[in-house]
């Protein structure tokens, strides 16, 4: 047993110390779980032998047995959990993110987490987890995609009814979904107050009293129009030696929310940029050296004149209202495709996405009819608003 876990804690600095000293023995003994085969020596999985000999819950134990399993192919990684560079709070994180990646992707990250071996130690550990989920991104960006789908598909906000008439609210939102949400009811709530202050409202307390206030505007007939929906801002971090978004990678949602500012997939900032307010900042390699101006891509009267024509979703057999729809450039922005009512479209959030991720052909024709095209498929929708004769 070594000597600091048996001194006395008398300081922060001590406990602090003991807790990297527990976070290397974890170390250790992970090592030995990845160098042997004890299942077939004991008669019991690993993970039930954790649970009955170290008194681990199932949960943890799996966690054990997963970052033995990854130490195995991430030497450099292995190395700093020993030294005590990354805590067991890093390795789960990690082995969390590494979990779907192949054996040379595991090596990509290692060789990363080696390259940064020096700072270990001083990094914000928030900040190393953050670059190995951003890595292991951009090496399946597909699962990326896919994670962004289920988190739209299984959006929603249930309402649970309590006898005296009061209710209790539950729900989930996608990264952008949330941007607009917090966002909103931000602009509506009071200034946060500081919790030192006797009876300071919490900031969640704010936030229901905003929301309250928002749909008294909404049975008022006061809000806004649809032509001024709310959306998201995203940042385009842009380096000066191609000025040029990587393809590689998305952009940055902000948001008023604690924690890193989520970044989205390149799928998610296409259908994003169709109808966002954009801020560009320009870098020279990790300094901002220029910022543009936030501007919003579709103006109110634009939109007007989209939703007379449109009604909401023009992908076939969709019919998805106005208030669930973006604009979308039928010929991309960044193709310098223009910001006129013949190459946009409404496109609710689900079908958008679809249309940039399969790479759907649209064509408008002088009639109002959209056709949308790609191999194999070919569909018609027709006009929402007809010609008198």
């Amino acid at each position: 047993m070594f000597a600091t876990l048996a001194a006395p804690i008398d300081s922060i600095e001590d406990a602090c110390e003991a807790l990297r000293e527990a976070d290397r023995l974890t170390a250790r003994a992970l090592t030995f779980i990845a160098s042997r085969d004890i299942g077939s020596h004991a008669g019991l999985p690993t993970e039930m032998l954790l649970v009955l000999g170290a008194r681990r819950t199932g949960a943890d134990a799996r966690a054990m047995t997963n970052a033995a399993t990854t130490l195995r192919t991430m030497p450099a990684t292995h190395d700093a959990f020993c030294r005590g560079d990354l805590s067991w709070s890093q390795m789960r994180a990690i082995t969390t993110a590494v979990r779907s990646v192949d054996g040379a992707g595991r090596i990509t990250i290692d060789q990363m987490i080696q390259d940064d071996a020096h700072a270990l130690s001083q990094m914000d550990p928030d900040e190393l987890v953050a670059k190995v989920e951003d890595a292991a991104s951009q090496l399946r960006p597909d699962l990326s995609r896919a994670r962004e789908d289920r988190q739209i598909e299984r959006s929603f906000l249930a309402i649970q009814g309590h006898l005296d008439g009061s209710a209790s609210f539950y729900g989930e939102a996608d990264a952008g979904s949330t941007a607009t949400i917090v966002q909103a009811l931000d602009a509506l709530a009071e200034a946060p107050v500081s919790p030192d202050q006797d009876d300071a409202p919490s900031r969640a307390h704010q936030r229901m009293d905003a929301w309250v206030g928002m749909c008294e505007q909404v049975l008022a007939g006061t809000t806004t129009t649809p032509t001024t929906r709310p959306r998201p801002r995203l940042i385009a971090t842009v380096d000066l030696k191609d000025l040029q978004l990587d393809a590689a990678q998305g952009a940055t949602v902000l948001w008023n929310m604690v924690g890193r500012p989520p970044r989205i997939t390149p799928l998610a900032t296409q259908t994003l940029l169709c109808d966002a307010t954009v801020q560009p900042v320009i870098f020279h390699g990790t300094r901002p050296v220029a910022v543009g101006d936030a501007t919003s891509t579709v103006s109110s009267t634009l939109r007007t004149a989209l939703i007379a024509r449109d009604h909401g979703c023009r992908f076939p057999g969709c019919h998805a209202p106005v208030d669930w729809c973006d604009a979308h450039h039928i010929k991309a922005r960044i193709h310098q495709g223009p910001t006129v009512i013949d190459n946009l479209v409404l496109l609710c959030r689900r079908c958008h996405r679809r249309v940039h991720r399969y790479r759907w052909t649209i064509t408008m024709a002088d009639d109002g009819t959209i056709a949308f095209d790609r191999p194999g498929h070919h569909h018609r929708s027709s006009p929402a608003v007809h010609p008198r004769e």
